[in-house]
């Protein structure tokens, strides 16, 4: 009912009659697919390389990325019938990792043009999960470009579908138009409300515990949500309650997860400038700047780059400033 994408089955999905992928058979008519084996591979395949994406530098996640993307389309395009639907549901997931990796590197044509193909295999297949979490991923890319309204309207557009979903991938698209919502918000006291209505919403389903897997490979936990909630605090200048939430955030961090620790910190750095603390703000752009150079990540580069362009107009010859605009010269 669900459409669950074939690589977590290894069963097939029934193609519509879009001209992308129709069924064939074998000589006594049976319809041909990928034995549970097969798929189990492409599945674990699909699964490491998401952990590489999660633990190392963005620069050797998208090495291998890159390779699987090529040589999956060119094994899509030999591919009939079911077959091809397996194949085009794994390379729509590998499109929205490379997508992903693409705005890690501050790379956004790279990173809108492989969720267009990620949101274009998912139509053709007609699979709820897969069409939200890509409208998912490209709301992102999105909030990163500052176009807001667009951000929205692809949000919106994955809800029915997040509504079909199962509860990871359902409430990270309501966590994203909590997000979306408060970019646009301003003073206004009810789209501020709709906002944490949302975040409410992702609260319950986390509490709730069903969080099991889903193959959309989204990070839904506590740890996520608080972040998000604190940014979206701090617009609406709730200090307090965006610190809180910040708290909330790290107590319940998983180690391994690096790059939630860095949102933790850029998050927290932005509430002290908002504070008008710039000391505290600088001190904590530097702790976060240590991780980012690790990992390349260009993204939250450009983010801590910004911030010092504001920090620098406040004081440049604070020491936590000027060793700030020393370390972002080094790397």
């Amino acid at each position: 009912m669900l459409k669950i994408p074939p690589v977590l089955l290894g069963v097939s999905l029934v193609a519509q009659d879009d001209g992308i992928a129709s069924h064939t058979s074998a000589p006594d008519g049976t319809v041909m697919a990928f034995d549970t084996q097969t798929m189990t591979f492409y599945e674990d395949m699909l699964a490491s390389s998401w952990e590489l994406y999660y633990t190392s530098s963005v620069q050797r996640a998208t090495r291998n990325i890159d390779l699987w993307l090529n040589f999956l389309n060119h094994q899509a395009k030999k591919a009939r019938g079911i077959k091809q639907d397996q194949l085009l549901s794994v390379l729509c997931r590998f499109y929205q990792l490379s997508s992903l990796a693409a705005r890690d590197r501050y790379d956004l044509n790279r990173a809108l043009h492989d969720e267009q193909q990620a949101i274009d295999i998912a139509f053709g297949l007609g699979n709820a999960e897969l069409i939200a979490s890509s409208l998912l991923r490209r709301t992102r890319i999105y909030l990163q470009k500052g176009d807001f309204q667009l951000a929205i309207q692809d949000a919106e557009a994955a809800l029915p579908y997040a509504d079909h979903s199962r509860d990871p991938l359902k409430g990270k698209v309501y966590q994203i138009l909590g997000e979306s919502y408060a970019r646009v918000a301003g003073s206004d006291q009810s789209l501020q409300k709709k906002s944490l209505t949302f975040f409410d919403q992702v609260g319950r389903i986390v509490r709730k515990g069903n969080l099991e897997p889903d193959g959309s490979f989204v990070k839904l936990d506590l740890t996520s949500l608080y972040i998000e909630r604190a940014e979206a605090l701090r617009q609406f200048g709730q200090f307090t309650d965006a610190h809180n939430a910040l708290a909330i955030a790290s107590d319940n961090l998983s180690p391994e997860l690096t790059r939630w620790q860095i949102n933790i910190l850029l998050e927290e750095a932005e509430t002290y400038f908002a504070q008008k603390e710039y000391g505290d703000s600088a001190t904590l752009a530097l702790d976060a700047l240590k991780l980012v150079g690790a990992l390349q990540l260009g993204g939250k580069m450009e983010r801590i780059r910004r911030l010092y362009t504001r920090l620098y107009a406040w004081d440049p010859n604070y020491p936590e400033v000027r060793l700030l605009g020393k370390e972002l010269q080094l790397l």
